[in-house]
């Protein structure tokens, strides 16, 4: 239970991307950059990356295994799957095999991060 407050940050963010999915058009939808929707999957993925690794470490050092960093992948897959099912459902937004895919990127992307950057070194295996 005192790790909770590593865990809530994903929690949240997941929440956040499922509402701004419920919105049947977003403002990036008016913007006349080519492609502009990706970089966001992309983007929004990435954060949610390396919350879900801060989740799964709980703090612990040395806690970044591999179970670490598949728990949070699949978690972030399974999670990015179910959001494109559900814009399938949604009025004006559409179920895409590429946003997955860019999802999916962007979580190796914030798995990546966290295990790279000296910011996240606490969390990780000395």
């Amino acid at each position: 239970m005192k790790n909770i407050w590593l865990k809530l940050p994903a929690i949240l963010y997941a929440v956040l991307i499922f509402g701004l999915s419920s919105l049947p058009k977003t403002p990036l939808s008016l913007v006349p950059i080519w492609n502009i929707d990706k970089l966001a999957h992309l983007t929004e993925y990435t954060i949610f990356g390396v919350l879900l690794m801060l989740a799964f470490a709980g703090g612990r050092p040395g806690a970044v295994l591999r179970r670490t960093n598949y728990g949070s992948f699949f978690s972030g897959a399974i999670y990015g799957l179910s959001d494109e099912i559900h814009q399938y459902f949604v009025p004006g937004r559409i179920c895409s095999a590429v946003d997955l895919s860019a999802d999916l990127i962007g979580i190796l992307l914030g798995i990546w991060i966290f295990n790279h950057w000296h910011i996240f070194r606490k969390f990780r295996a000395s």
